[in-house]
C-alpha cells in the first residue's frame, strides 16, 4: 500500500483481516482486537491481501487460544468456582444466558466511555462475553 492511505481504506482492510481470522477460529474471537491487530499490520503488509495476512498470523500465533473468544468456557469455569455447579459439569442454556444478560448489562456501562471515533468499553465487553 502507499505510505498514505484513507483511513477508510486501512480500516475496511483491518475489517477483512478480523473476518478471516475469526472464520478460521471458528467464529470465535475477539473482533475488537483483531481490528486493532489489522490496523497495525497494514501499515506493515497492506500490499498483501488480508485473508493471507490473517491466515498467516493464525497460523503462527503461538497461543490462538489466547484471542479466540470462548466466554461459555469462562462462564462455565466460574460457575463451578463458585459451587453452582460441580467441577466438570455443563452450563444449561437458561445459565448461558443469564450470564450473557449479566455481559449485556456491563456492556451498557461500558458504552458510555470512549468517543464516538474509537471503540468503547461496552463494545469489547461483548466482542468478548456477548452472544455469538
Amino acid at each position: 500500500m502507499p505510505e498514505f492511505v484513507p483511513r477508510n481504506a486501512r480500516l475496511e482492510w483491518a475489517s477483512l483481516f478480523a473476518a478471516e481470522w475469526t472464520r478460521l477460529a471458528g467464529g470465535r474471537a475477539d473482533h475488537e482486537f483483531l481490528i486493532d491487530q489489522g490496523l497495525t499490520l497494514v501499515r506493515v503488509v497492506g500490499d498483501r491481501p488480508p485473508a493471507d495476512v490473517a491466515r498467516q498470523h493464525f497460523e503462527n500465533t503461538p497461543e490462538p487460544e489466547q484471542l479466540v473468544r470462548d466466554s461459555e468456557s469462562n462462564f462455565t469455569a466460574l460457575a463451578a468456582e463458585l459451587g453452582l455447579i460441580k467441577p466438570g459439569d455443563r452450563l444449561d442454556q437458561m445459565h448461558i444466558d443469564f450470564a450473557y444478560g449479566i455481559a449485556e448489562l456491563c456492556a451498557a456501562v461500558g458504552d458510555n466511555y470512549g468517543d464516538s471515533s474509537s471503540a468503547s468499553a461496552g463494545q469489547h465487553i461483548r466482542a468478548l462475553y456477548g452472544p455469538l
